[in-house]
């Protein structure tokens, strides 16, 4: 739980007062100086938060680049993460896998600059305390886990995020079924003749329309943590989006994108499209539907680079590490947990005493 040693990049924030560095404080939300105590409220302003156009600006050189400080590379070989730190002699553990076999890479890379910020509003102490309670939650996770309390390693990051707007028309096509039913004959064990209704379905070939507009559709920049596990600790609130400013990363960790913004248009346009996919679902008239056709036409795209605070934690359990993130702004947790297959098999023989004693009770 030790804190790693930070050092200052180009970004000075010197204090008003004594001149010393002025830190950003999760606690107090506002940059507050080491030395003195002096405190400084942050600019909420977010004036320069501005969608781009996706298809009219992406291949153009207008982009604003860089971090706004100076910053070293490091490529974990364990999971592929690369993490942009204000460190610059001591070893670096992955605050996405824990692992220890991390690379200086020592390279300035060109990046796309944020154009919004969240600031983490969740301590280091909150969010261990978060992890605290999870981990002893669960029907099906071993005894011990309630007795891990220890995490390998904690790191406030601010975690590069694509959000992406888009307008879409979409038509389907499908078969809807129609529920009916028929009186079957049939002949019962003692030779008797009985009836019975026989469930059938009719089809109709029907289609429609479907118009949708998506707001802010969030996807993971990182490739540290997957876009499945960090849906787990949404939403953000993007009311408190202010504009980007660099010396809210002093002090802090930040990661560089290892997924650009075509490759996190690609993840978003399947979420659009599964989302338009069930709405047409719901559409389609009858009782149940086959055949589902959706063609989608999507226009007026645009998208932003945000950094969102997540606090990255891995613990360790029966010699195996397991990754845990904390939603830096609302506290929000997801993680990984073993399961404990002695309680799942003890759970299923109880399920399958329970239904013998059912059926045996039902022929006595």
């Amino acid at each position: 739980m030790e804190d790693k040693p930070k050092i200052q990049g180009i970004v000075k924030n010197p204090c008003k007062q004594c001149g010393g560095e002025a830190i950003y404080s999760a606690k107090k939300q506002k940059l507050v100086c080491g030395f003195c105590g002096a405190e400084e409220s942050l600019i909420l302003e977010n004036d320069k938060i501005i969608e781009k156009s996706y298809h009219d600006n992406i291949l153009s050189d207008s982009h604003d680049t860089g971090m706004g400080k100076e910053h070293k590379n490091f490529h974990c070989k364990s999971c592929g993460s690369v993490t942009m730190v204000d460190i610059t002699t001591v070893v670096i553990n992955c605050p996405f896998c824990g692992s220890s076999q991390v690379n200086e890479e020592a390279y300035t890379k060109t990046i796309i600059k944020p154009e919004g910020i969240i600031p983490f509003t969740i301590e280091k102490n909150v969010a261990y305390q978060t992890f605290k309670e999870w981990i002893g939650t669960g029907w099906f996770r071993p005894n011990s886990l309630k007795n891990v309390t220890t995490l390998e390693k904690i790191h406030g990051v601010y975690v590069p995020f694509w959000t992406y707007d888009a307008m879409t028309e979409s038509t389907w096509w499908a078969e809807a079924g129609y529920y009916y039913y028929e009186t079957e004959y049939y002949t019962d064990e003692n030779g008797n003749t009985q009836t019975r209704q026989v469930q059938k379905i009719r089809w109709i070939p029907v289609s429609g329309n479907y118009d949708e507009f998506f707001d802010d559709v969030t996807v993971i920049g990182s490739k540290g943590i997957s876009q499945s596990r960090v849906q787990q600790i949404y939403p953000y609130d993007f009311a408190k989006l202010i504009n980007y400013d660099p010396r809210l990363l002093i002090g802090w960790e930040s990661e560089l994108y290892g997924i650009d913004v075509h490759k996190g248009f690609e993840v978003a346009d399947k979420i659009m499209d599964d989302f338009i996919y069930q709405a047409c679902a719901r559409q389609i008239p009858g009782d149940t539907y086959r055949f589902l056709q959706v063609n989608t036409h999507k226009f007026n795209i645009t998208y932003k680079h945000l950094l969102l605070p997540v606090w990255i934690a891995a613990y360790r359990f029966n010699g195996k590490v397991y990754q845990v993130i904390v939603n830096g702004q609302t506290g929000k947790i997801s993680g990984e947990k073993p399961l404990s297959w002695t309680k799942i098999i003890i759970f299923i023989l109880f399920i399958v005493l329970v239904i013998s004693l059912i059926i045996k009770f039902k022929n006595s």
